[in-house]
């Protein structure tokens, strides 16, 4: 089981907490489109979806001022963040655009900095 993150370096009070992850939930639809195999394709779907919730969540629950909301969903951060960092970690196997890759990883490392 992954470790929860923690909430005191989550960035909380980082105003673009939400706005990194919608970086990250557009890039992955791009590079949806961009991939060419069908794991690749599934693995970013469902990274995609999951990072929506959490959007969705950080809209209705102002993550920033709420540490108990934040801790309710301390195994949803974990589990999108164990999936964003797969997709990092395999870009070249995922999309061939260098553009593309070289925003995703920049993306990816913002979002993961927020729990380190």
């Amino acid at each position: 089981m992954a470790p929860e993150p923690s909430v005191q370096n989550a960035g909380l009070q980082q105003a673009d907490m939400g706005a990194a992850y919608q970086q990250v939930y557009d890039l992955l639809g791009t590079m949806y489109w961009e991939a060419s195999d069908l794991s690749a394709k599934d693995l970013l779907f469902g990274a995609r979806e999951a990072v929506g919730k959490i959007l969705d969540d950080i809209d209705q629950q102002e993550l920033r001022t709420n540490e108990q909301a934040m801790k309710a969903l301390a195994p949803q951060f974990s589990a999108t963040n164990a999936a964003l960092k797969k997709i990092q970690d395999d870009i070249s196997q995922i999309t061939k655009n260098i553009s593309t890759a070289a925003s995703a990883i920049a993306a990816i490392s913002k979002v993961l900095s927020f729990f380190a």
